[in-house]
């Protein structure tokens, strides 16, 4: 987290910035007698901070000192919800627990460097931590004190509102997934005059049609033709190019260069806006001319491959949550929220100044919003879901994803240092530094889990302690952390989860950013897969590393108890190791219980809903129904039994399916459109019929998009229903094992198969 200086340096002038939406230019400031007695008084306050932390006490004073800090800073955090002052108190109060659990690592704990034996891996661990540690303060000057804002809707009459150029860009989406996009944009509510949606196809670009390969080619031209009938259709201008250069940033600048509109949203393939969008966002661009950026959240329908196989997804907040309504939020109040790609709106004045989208890494989003706010230019995050998104459904392109973004921050880290690069203010420099440097949790991650195994296999004394020390500063400072994290995070970070994604990123992505590290200009760009699915239940391709490190840990807890029961004088030394073990081996059944996926065939996520509709036949007959589920491609209803004859799947009549208007939506316009029969089964006294979308036309396509996804207020009703109360520690640890217990079972079952083809695999 953050640098606690700077946070209170910061802080304390926070009353100088406005708490509102809107941000107007600021002059600068000249030399200021308040402001350099002020950094003194901080200055000062900071060096007695450290020392008082680095003060050399016995274990006993020690011991009192954390206890009654963690204590003082309980009471306190219940007054922080409604006090700055009490949660800054609070955040330095535990920051002094950790701050001393440091200095004590750096003086007590480190082998002897004559001893390399044990130094080597000793250091390894130390430089872990120390990243770790540096990571935890920037991230609390991040979040100390987020931005809390509201939609802005554009303002005086239509004609003078900025106009606007959607942008689609696509690569190898299926047409369907886009025509659900593309329907939704076009449905936007703004002007029609102002508005205009461009599909990006970099699948049908004139090298693709033309390349040597003849099936490749004509698959391309196939793409192409059905792509620009799809725009027609719709409505939307399609725009290809000759070659597909420089990725995603290429495709967006080739059709930035040839449009005109005042600001530019951006939206990737599978993310479908709501209807409000643009009345929720514009209005910023109006306020502010030095604006460049409102982001909004990247919010899922579907849950990843983590939530999926532990059923996480209505239990909990998705991982991706603590990032857009936490951190983003703080990146926010020091003008430091920054562009993700998507879900986004931007000024073509601002884009303009830098040649449009940056390309210089594959992380073209974040590398923009670097760009400009060295230059001055500002941005906004608005904490609305605007749009709805597609998550990666399997694990191994869950990795490659992954894989992607952590490439692109190591480059960026490399290749624009945010602490070098000229024109940031001091708070944006260590904004973007926290965010770079969390994309090195590879590297901190297994040395964390693994550590305990130099001892329990080997001997090793890489970390010296005993059950007193370790009682005294460890157990003090982890609970102090994590009593932090939940009270800055709130509901959004439940216990060892975020530990659980680090780790099962780790070995994979490791591989991605090592190869950065060493050659920063050369990553490929991939394009994350969408809409798969697993046929059956089995181990990930990838699993492998979590089979290998969960028998080392089991081994190594083995090993652990057999240490103390032969070697009584040294089971003070082997307890906190044993413990240590014990919780790197919880955290590893649980990544392999993630590797082992459950069968996924379901392309589109349904949505519970309660709705009156009817189903109107060709010959005048209609028959009531209540609408029970929606999806991007159908809907599930429920009607009378007595209705089987007229609901046959085989059926060549296509019904119209008309959803009437909710009570709290008053005299709305019904939403119609033709369906066909799927799937008819009795349940009860009635029947369950699953019909899918048989759209008549257009004005069919865009009412099913903004039916099924059109309003923000549903999706934020939705999120704030599935987060619920965030669990104690206690809580949050047994909530785990609840989700990871009972699928070890199948695990166990199914480990010496996938032990047997990984060393045929590897030829043993």
């Amino acid at each position: 987290m953050r640098d606690f200086n700077e946070t209170t340096a910061f802080a304390l002038d926070r009353n100088s910035r406005t708490q509102s939406s809107k941000m107007k230019p600021s002059p600068r400031r000249g030399f200021n007698v308040q402001r350099l007695i002020l950094w003194v008084v901080l200055l000062l306050s900071s060096i007695i901070f450290l020392a008082l932390a680095a003060l050399p006490v016995g274990r006993e004073v020690t011991a009192a000192i954390s206890i009654s800090v963690v204590g003082v800073a309980f009471i306190l955090a219940r007054l922080a919800q409604r006090s700055w002052h009490a949660r800054t108190i609070t955040v330095l109060l535990l920051a002094f627990v950790s701050f001393r659990y440091l200095f004590w690592r750096v003086t007590g704990t480190l082998p002897p460097v004559d001893d390399l034996v044990d130094f080597i891996p000793g250091i390894t661990l130390f430089i872990a931590e120390s990243m770790s540690f540096v990571l935890f303060l920037t991230s609390l000057f991040v979040i100390i004190d987020p931005m809390k804002r509201e939609p802005c809707p554009p303002t005086g009459e239509p004609e003078t509102w900025p106009s606007v150029d959607v942008f689609v860009p696509s690569y190898n989406e299926d047409p369907e997934l886009l025509e659900t996009t593309l329907a939704a944009a076009v449905s936007i509510d703004y002007p029609r005059g102002k508005l205009n949606v461009y599909l990006l196809d970099d699948g049908g670009t004139d090298a693709k049609v033309s390349q040597a390969d003849p099936v490749a080619a004509a698959a391309a031209q196939e793409r192409r033709r059905v792509l620009t009938a799809l725009s027609e259709r719709l409505g939307v201008t399609y725009m290809t190019r000759p070659r597909n250069e420089h990725a995603k940033a290429g495709n967006l600048n080739h059709a930035f260069h040839r449009t005109r509109g005042d600001l530019v949203l951006i939206l990737d393939a599978d993310h479908v806006p709501t209807v409000d969008f643009l009345r929720c966002t514009a209005g910023f661009f109006q306020q502010d001319e030095r604006l460049f950026l409102v982001q909004t959240p990247h919010f899922f329908v579907n849950p990843d491959p983590v939530e999926y196989n532990l059923g996480t997804f209505e239990r909990m907040p998705s991982e991706n949550e603590m990032f857009y309504y936490s951190i983003q939020p703080g990146l926010d109040r020091w003008n430091g929220s920054f562009f993700c790609g998507s879900a986004a709106l931007l000024s073509r004045r601002a884009l303009e100044e830098v040649g449009g989208i940056a390309g210089d890494t594959v992380t073209e989003d974040c590398e923009t919003a670097l760009e400009l706010h060295s230059r001055g230019w500002r941005s906004v995050y608005l904490p609305r879901p605007l749009i709805a998104g597609l998550q990666p459904e399997t694990f191994d392109s869950f990795i490659a994803q992954r894989s992607r973004w952590t490439q692109g921050m190591i480059q960026l880290f490399l290749l624009k240092n945010p602490l070098l690069k000229r024109g940031l203010t001091l708070p944006q420099r260590l904004c973007y530094l926290s965010t770079m440097l969390y994309w090195f949790f590879w590297f901190w991650r297994p040395v964390f889990l693994l550590a305990p195994l130099g001892y329990a296999l080997f001997g090793l004394e890489i970390y010296r302690v005993n059950l007193a020390d370790f009682a005294c500063f460890v157990v003090p400072h982890v609970v102090a952390a994590a009593y932090l994290a939940q009270m800055l995070h709130g509901r959004m970070r439940w216990p060892l989860f975020s530990e659980l994604y680090e780790y099962l990123q780790s070995f994979h992505v490791s591989r991605a950013a090592i190869a950065t590290i060493l050659r920063p200009r050369n990553p490929v760009f991939k394009v994350t897969a969408k809409g798969q699915s697993v046929d059956q239940d089995g181990f990930s391709p990838l699993a492998g590393p979590f089979i290998v490190t969960t028998f080392l840990l089991s081994v190594g807890l083995g090993l652990c108890a057999y240490r103390y029961a032969l070697f009584p004088e040294h089971r003070m030394a082997i307890v906190p190791v044993a413990v240590w073990n014990l919780l790197s081996l919880i955290l590893a059944l649980g990544g392999l219980a993630v590797v082992y996926e459950r069968k996924r065939v379901r392309r589109q996520e349904r949505f519970g809903v309660e709705r009156h509709a009817t189903l109107a036949f060709a010959d005048g007959a209609v028959i009531d129904a209540t609408l029970t589920d929606v999806s991007a491609g159908g809907v599930g209803l429920r009607v009378l039994a007595q209705h089987t004859d007229r609901l046959d799947p085989s059926m060549t009549d296509v019904p119209v399916l008309v959803i009437h208007p909710g009570e709290d939506e008053g005299a709305g316009a019904p939403v119609s459109t033709g369906v066909k029969i799927l799937r008819v089964e009795k349940q009860g006294g009635d029947l369950v019929v699953g019909a899918g979308f048989a759209p008549r036309g257009r004005q069919d396509t865009t009412d099913i998009a903004r039916f099924v996804f059109g309003d923000s207020g549903e999706w934020d009703n939705w999120l704030g229903a599935k987060r619920g109360g965030a669990p104690t520690f206690l809580g949050g640890f047994l909530f785990f094992a609840t989700r990871v217990l009972p699928r070890l079972g199948h695990v166990l079952v199914a480990l010496p198969g996938a032990l047997g083809r990984m060393l045929t695999f590897r030829g043993l």
